[in-house]
């Protein structure tokens, strides 16, 4: 390849992942537990995220995780805290700025089973 494709990280992914699954298939080994290209793996989630199917076409043809892998690893990372917190917003801020984007976005959360577990009190004073 000779630096040719230096600057194309996830396609240099792709071809690290087809040789360990080759590899370990030629081996006789089973392809669990392979480390992924962070790149490649990056790609793969967000084209998972889009298109379940499209993604289990290209992870047929080239490799990668599995979706159950991938949740796994979603859940290992970062999550926001319950309620309207201030670390909520930094995280969020955070991950703007690593992407970049200077538009608006819209932060929600789904804490239905937390609101309805709240009372409201009125005092009548």
């Amino acid at each position: 390849i000779q630096g040719r494709y230096d600057d194309r990280q996830a396609f240099l992914g792709v071809l690290d992942t087809i040789m360990r699954v080759e590899d370990g298939m030629s081996k006789g080994k089973k392809v669990t537990n392979i480390r992924y290209d962070a790149a490649y793996d990056e790609v793969c989630t967000t084209i998972a995220l889009i298109s379940p199917r499209a993604y289990a076409t290209i992870r047929a043809e080239f490799g990668g995780r599995s979706p159950r892998s991938m949740r796994m690893v979603r859940a290992r990372s970062g999550q926001f805290k319950p309620g309207i917190d201030n670390a909520n917003f930094d995280a969020v801020a955070e991950w703007a700025e690593s992407l970049g984007w200077n538009g608006p976005f819209i932060l929600a959360a789904d804490d239905t089973k937390v609101v309805a577990a709240l009372r409201s009190y009125h005092d009548g004073e």
